[in-house]
């Protein structure tokens, strides 16, 4: 047997600015964690959102984007529709309440405004 050391972590991004960068989309729990933002796959233009609860319990969090929103939908890691997932309207204030298993995966399909 031999010692193989460990790996050097991988390097972080500085971004200097100016000026604070608003994030695209926050959640009101800090227990629910925002994995990935990207745009849709299928070059619609959708936000899509992948986002996990880290704590182990079951938690209820907003899902909020900082851009007007029409719709926001559950899909699979594929970004296909689940079977019974509604299409939901954003709340009044443009959030989405969800509430997650523990360590449940999500993703949100958000379709953004073209107004």
């Amino acid at each position: 047997m031999r010692a193989v050391p460990a790996a050097a972590p991988a390097p972080q991004a500085l971004v200097m600015s100016s000026r604070p960068v608003t994030p695209l989309v926050t959640v009101s729990n800090p227990a629910v964690v925002v994995e990935a933002v990207k745009l849709a796959e299928d070059r619609s233009g959708d936000l899509i959102v992948r986002l996990y609860e880290s704590l182990g319990t079951r938690s209820t969090a907003t899902v909020r984007p900082n851009f007007a929103a029409t719709t926001v939908q559950r899909t699979d890691l594929l970004e296909r529709p689940l079977n019974g997932a509604a299409t939901s309207p954003p709340d009044s204030a443009g959030g989405l309440t969800l509430v997650l298993r523990p360590f449940e995966l999500v993703t949100l399909r958000i379709r953004r405004s073209h107004s």
